[in-house]
This record gives structure tokens, sequence and C-alpha cells, in this order.
């Protein structure tokens, strides 16, 4: 089963449709451990993590997931201050206001189910579910995140949905959109955006606005944790597991640059 259909699986399993996946027992892992862990992962292993979830993954090498990875992570610190700077303000909340967002402050999704954290949709709604933010902040003195904190995480998921309201009006210029790839060429050129580089961007953005120490991806596990503590251990095996493998690619690489230098 590919890395993509597991995780769907798993958000079914969220949503209660009774599929015939059965989740496995993963290894228990102590939170604060986890919160650690994740915290030391850089932007290179996040981009790894992202593109795993990416619908054309198969069409890049290591090495443009790489360079892809580092234009969107440059795309959201830069846009940041662009709009930090117009708007005299890094507060997302009046970011929002200025940009004018509605923000919504639902409970959980109208028909309950899946489990959903926030959402931007166009042209100027974002909703921010508060059963994440209260169950997630709960973690907070478990671990001593910072950014469980109820403050930091609602402006957390604010500042990523603002990214993807800040590509709509932008479109025509922003990174994430005119970079695409061809899909095909014959008998018309078809090419497609990479959706993913719009979630390393919006991540950026968060942590550039809100000078954020750890990347906002680690909320991927943490938030959740707070649902279910098995699928986010799952999550979690999946994401180092990956990050080990790159981290040997990467000693291969060098120690092979290291013999034909000498």
């Amino acid at each position: 089963m590919g890395r993509q259909e597991k995780w769907n699986r798993l958000i079914d399993a969220f949503s209660g449709k009774g599929t015939a996946f059965s989740m496995p027992e993963y290894p228990k892992v102590p939170f604060p451990e986890m919160i650690e862990k994740l915290g030391a992962l850089t932007e290179e292993d996040w981009g790894k993590y992202a593109f795993s979830r990416e619908p054309l993954e198969g069409r890049f090498s290591d090495e443009q997931k790489m360079q892809y990875t580092h234009k969107a992570n440059d795309c959201g610190r830069e846009w940041a201050e662009k709009i930090a700077r117009q708007y005299g303000t890094r507060n997302p909340g009046e970011l929002a206001e200025k940009l004018g967002m509605k923000v919504k402050t639902p409970k959980v999704p109208v028909g309950g189910g899946l489990v959903l954290f926030a959402q931007f949709v166009e042209p100027d709604e974002i909703t921010i579910f508060t059963d994440c933010v209260d169950k997630a902040s709960r973690l907070e003195e478990e671990c001593g995140c910072d950014l469980l904190c109820r403050e930091n995480l609602t402006n957390t998921l604010l500042a990523h949905e603002l990214f993807h309201a800040v590509e709509e009006q932008h479109v025509k210029e922003i990174y994430t959109r005119t970079e695409r790839v061809e899909l095909w060429r014959k008998p018309f050129s078809n090419k497609s955006t990479i959706s993913c580089l719009s979630e390393i961007a919006a991540m950026a953005f968060a942590g550039k606005l809100l000078d954020l120490k750890v990347s906002p991806y680690m909320l991927d596990v943490l938030l959740v944790y707070s649902y279910d503590k098995n699928a986010a251990w799952g999550l979690y095996d999946e994401i180092m597991n990956m990050t080990k493998k790159q981290q040997t690619l990467q000693e291969e690489i060098n120690v092979n640059n290291e013999y034909y230098i000498s």
C-alpha cells in the first residue's frame, strides 16, 4: 500500500467511514520525545515529507524535490515580509481583517466526521475549527511546547491559511502558482501546479510571520495526537523513517565526494 493510500485510509478512519483498513499498532513514543525530535527536523526533512503527499511525486528526482523545497520556503518567507511591510503588522488577526478575510471559528466542520483543523475557501473565508485548538492546547502542560499555547496555535493556523488567501490574490506572480510541470505535450501541452509547494510555502510564511523557532509542520503530527495517539505515532514513525533514509543517502553522497576529491 502506498503512503498516500495509507494516509487516505487513516483520514477515512477519523471520519468514521468504516473502511476495511485496520490501523496497525505503532510503537508508543513519549510525547516530549516526539516534540524534541520533530523540532530538530530541517526544512529539507519536512520538504521530503511534503512531497510524499504530492500526487506528482514520481515525476521528480530527489535533487529536483530539494530545489523545489528551497524555492517554496523562500517564497513563503518573502511574502510574509512583503505582507507585513505592506500592512504594518505581523498579527494574523489584523492581517486577516486588512486582507478582507472573514474569519470563522466553529467548533467542528458541519456534519462532524472528518477531523479538520483549518481551511481557506475562496474568495475570502478562513475557518479555524476550535475543537482541535481546544484539544491540542491541553497538551502544552504535558510537553511545554510553546507552539501548542492556545494563542500561538490559533495564530499559526490562521497565518497558514492567510498564505493561501495571498496566493489567490497574487496568482499571476507568486511562485507556488506560476511554477508548473508539464504533464504531457501531444497533442496539446498540459501543465500543472505542484500542490505541495503551496503547503511548504504556507508553513514557511507562518514561521516567518510569527518568528517561530520550530517548523509549523510539527502540527501535522501534534494535532492528530490530540485525537488519536496511535495514528500520530504512525505518522511520526513514517516521518522519522523517511528522514533516516534521507540522512543515509546524504552520508553516502558525502563519502563518495570525499573519495573523488582525495
